[in-house]
């Protein structure tokens, strides 16, 4: 499939190393690996951008460190000459750098920690190089607290959200600049990628969006999509596990998470986009979608019976996928998990997560069972301690105090999130 002009594959939150209720993706991540692989070669790809995030955690698994190395190696002579590869939140610069200079052999550019000191010009280059230029990157990693100051001097905010946004705006102000002056040096028209590991206001987050610790805490990085003025070409986003266009502009974009980050995000379509990009034309936008190596299925009823014949319309319709079940009734019938055991035994489904759904009704609230203390989000957990010993606190008399409280709940998550803490 021959092309003109340069090509570039924009895909991001990977999160190598997930785990769904204990149950290891390692498998599922390496399916999508080889399936990322020959999408890169049949479609002639000349580079890959990875925008963030490409590890759940900080302290990714030895097994998650092999999927990484043994990807970016396997594309050694192919028509993949360059890849880019910038921190998310949920990755650690010092991880990412660790490797950094021996990939760099191998034609992989890894930005996992602006370069103040020299005024961020680690985030701005030419690929495939300077010396045969086709296309100038802009590529940010996530932003913590010391490059947003950095960004913006000696300026001070009152708030938190102020000075995300502020800071970020500057930021993307100092790339721009950057890469004007890149491209009239290198005396080409060339177009100019922007990466970044934020969420722009106007996304679309995940449905779980309020209850898992994938999203932002509040608002805090909502920054406007107009940071990214008309000279980015085509901004390549990370952060939202759904891919979609940012405030209906086609150029601005967010991949996506290539698997489904937990049962609230398998109704989306997973897909990588191709962006052909050429001198004085706007960029070629194709999304290519994924196929899910394992189905992620919610199955619910209100009774065991309605349930169980579910289980066996399922296992014909998408044998081999995981489900969670979900009891819609009135009351309980004790534990989800051994009623339905034997039923699971018959099949080739895997129960990975039952639980009872809350529901409000005249004369009661139904409990939920069968979850542990894993299985709830950071905020969920914080949420139901505060409930629970908001008399103790004296949170209650206090809306001041516990205003304060959250305040410095969300801070802490949000220096987790970040690996600025352990």
């Amino acid at each position: 499939m021959n092309h003109t002009g340069y090509r570039i594959l924009h895909t991001s939150d990977w999160h190598l190393g997930n785990s769904l209720h204990d149950h290891s993706r390692i498998e599922e991540y390496r399916s999508f690996l080889a399936e990322l692989k020959k999408i890169i070669v049949l479609n002639e790809v000349d580079a890959l951008l990875v925008s963030g995030d490409i590890f759940d955690t900080g302290s990714p698994s030895n097994a998650a460190l092999e999927l990484y190395y043994s990807f970016l190696t396997s594309l050694n002579g192919t028509c993949c000459k360059n890849v880019v590869v910038t921190a998310g939140n949920h990755d650690s610069p010092a991880t990412l750098n660790a490797t950094r200079e021996l990939l760099e052999l191998l034609n992989v550019k890894v930005v996992a920690t602006p370069d103040a000191e020299k005024h961020f010009v680690n985030e701005v280059f030419a690929l495939p190089s300077e010396e045969a230029p086709q296309v100038i990157v802009c590529a940010a990693p996530f932003l913590r607290d010391a490059a947003l100051q950095s960004s913006l001097g000696s300026e001070k905010f009152e708030t938190d959200e102020q000075f995300v946004r502020a800071g970020t705006k500057a930021h993307f102000e100092k790339l721009q600049k950057l890469a004007l002056e890149l491209r009239e040096k290198l005396g080409k028209n060339l177009p100019i990628v922007a990466m970044a590991h934020l969420y722009a206001a106007g996304a679309a987050p995940s449905e779980n969006a309020d209850d898992t610790e994938y999203t932002v805490v509040g608002n805090l990085e909502n920054v406007n999509s107009e940071i990214f003025p008309p000279v980015f070409d085509y901004v390549a986003l990370g952060h939202i596990h759904r891919s979609q266009k940012v405030a209906g502009e086609d150029r601005i974009r967010y991949s996506g998470s290539p698997l489904p980050m937990g049962f609230d995000e398998a109704r989306s379509q997973s897909e990588v986009l191709l962006v052909d990009l050429e001198e004085g034309k706007l960029p070629v936008i194709r999304p290519m979608g994924l196929s899910l190596p394992r189905k992620l299925v919610t199955i619910s009823g209100a009774d065991l019976s309605e349930i169980r014949e579910k289980v066996l319309r399922q296992d014909k319709e998408t044998p081999g996928a995981w489900i969670r079940v979900q009891f819609t009734g009135a009351g309980t019938v004790g534990s989800l998990r051994q009623n339905l055991a034997e039923d699971f035994k018959k099949t080739s489904l895997e129960l990975v997560h039952a639980e009872y759904v809350a529901r409000v009704d005249n004369s009661h609230t139904a409990i939920e069972e069968e979850k542990d203390l894993s299985e709830f989000s950071p905020t969920e957990v914080f949420t139901r301690r505060m409930e629970n010993e908001k008399d103790e606190m004296g949170l209650s008399q206090n809306p001041e105090l516990k205003a304060r409280v959250e305040l410095a709940f969300q801070e802490i998550l949000k220096a987790v999130q970040e690996g600025q803490v352990d």
